[in-house]
């Protein structure tokens, strides 16, 4: 049963794989600075001469994007949090120099990245792959069937002839449960980049084996990418000129807000460089009371700071997981964004956010038929649970259970490799098997 075990994210992706020994081994990737675990759900595509005057498209992912892209912007374009397209019945495709690429084509130049810097130990020589899924896929509307099916096709043309699928929480409890010998109710919060997914299981030991029984499942899209876009509201965007006006024959308006909302969505951000968008911002320049505030704003436009953008975002983030203030830097074209961000200003950003994870954490207890008292252990994976308001929530919410993280942007890879192996298991876990052979 070798197979490979994909936590496909919408910020990283992680990779895993059982050993010889029964071990679960996380597929490494060789980096100048040492290996690393984490491949960031991140392409750069770009442009070389390749002969005859003709221009060769190439792309990158993970921390090799990064990379591309600072040796290539501006001429290059650079994307990110391309999950959140997966289900998105409205996206067909998005035109990189010329060619159209839809959510498979994307997905697909991805993993083959991917794949091919974690090779060195033949992890990938499987034609059988388990992959996880969120509860309910990002965005207005989603249709988990066409994400399903565009995530089977992009592995399809990758040579996989067997796609195994299994909720991202309850392969996160796989792992996390594995040594435990006492029956327990488990609520398990996978909060990442995209989606916010909670699942609530019973724990048995039945002759010896561990059994799980999923009890309910829920799911929202309140997540990482939500509270990227609040910083990005509250401190970018008007250093840029939101929330100023312009004169429109002889009346005040406000500045069009439509264009500050591109700087949150990847397949748009790089919309504000077309020459029609372009041309409408710097002419509401020539009539608007900030003038100074818009200029910086098409410097930022033809600087393409989004990757700049995105690690200041997440860096500030960090800093505030850790200390109660942090500094916000970003630099451009000789411009920069400042502001001192203080943890209580943060969460009073993602008030509203943190109000419908609550929300969502009752409608999981109500699927299960169970209330906060009967949770004997809480466990939280994904990046966005070292957010100390999402710990403060679950930890006011369940105060009579065991609180948890470990591993927390590797604990799901490492449930479907486990799972994917052990096929009493994968009997309970999986949401469907998916043949891809011809």
């Amino acid at each position: 049963m070798h197979s490979i075990g994909l936590d496909f994210g919408t910020t990283n992706s992680v990779a895993c794989r059982v050993g010889e020994g029964g071990d679960v081994e996380t597929v490494s990737f060789e980096r100048p600075e040492g290996p690393e675990g984490i491949f960031p759900s991140l392409l750069t595509f770009w442009q070389e001469e390749s002969g005859r005057g003709r221009a060769q498209t190439l792309v990158e992912g993970g921390q090799w994007a990064i990379d591309a892209y600072r040796e290539t912007e501006p001429d290059c374009r650079f994307l990110k949090s391309i999950k959140t397209f997966a289900g998105n019945p409205h996206f067909s495709s998005t035109l990189v120099y010329g060619a159209q690429y839809d959510f498979q084509a994307l997905m697909r130049a991805f993993l083959s990245s991917m794949r091919a810097h974690g090779a060195a130990d033949g992890a990938w020589d499987t034609k059988r792959i388990v992959i996880g899924r969120p509860i309910r896929f990002a965005g207005l509307n989603a249709d988990d069937d066409l994400a399903l099916k565009r995530y089977g096709a992009a592995l399809k043309a990758l040579g996989f002839t067997e796609m195994q699928t299994v909720f991202e929480p309850l392969a996160a409890a796989y792992y996390f449960v594995r040594d435990l010998t006492e029956a327990a109710n488990v609520f398990v919060a996978d909060l990442g980049g995209g989606t916010s997914d909670f699942s609530i299981i019973r724990l048995e030991r039945r002759g010896g084996r561990l059994a799980l029984e999923p009890l309910a499942s829920r799911g929202n899209d309140i997540a990482g990418d939500r509270f990227d876009y609040r910083m990005i509201d509250k401190i970018v965007a008007p250093a840029l000129g939101k929330g100023s006006d312009y004169d429109s024959l002889g009346k005040r308006l406000p500045f069009p807000t439509t264009y500050y909302n591109r700087l949150a969505r990847w397949n748009e951000i790089y919309t504000l460089r077309i020459g029609k968008i372009h041309r409408e911002i710097a002419d509401l320049k020539r009539y608007s009371y900030a003038p100074d505030r818009i200029e910086k704003f098409l410097r930022f436009i033809d600087s393409e700071a989004a990757v700049d953008l995105h690690a200041a975002i997440s860096r500030t983030k960090r800093d505030l997981s850790l200390q109660d203030s942090a500094r916000f830097h970003l630099g451009f074209d000789g411009e920069a964004i400042d502001a001192d961000v203080t943890r209580a200003e943060f969460d009073g950003w993602i008030e509203r956010d943190m109000l419908k994870l609550d929300a969502l954490a009752d409608q999981t207890l109500a699927e299960a038929g169970l209330a906060a008292k009967d949770i004997d252990i809480v466990f939280l994976t994904g990046g966005t649970s070292f957010v100390p308001a999402v710990r403060a929530l679950f930890e006011h919410r369940f105060g009579g259970a065991v609180i948890q993280s470990s591993d927390q942007l590797v604990s799901i890879a490492k449930g479907l490799a486990l799972i994917g192996q052990d096929a009493e298991s994968a009997a309970m876990m999986t949401d469907r098997v998916v043949s891809l052979a011809d």
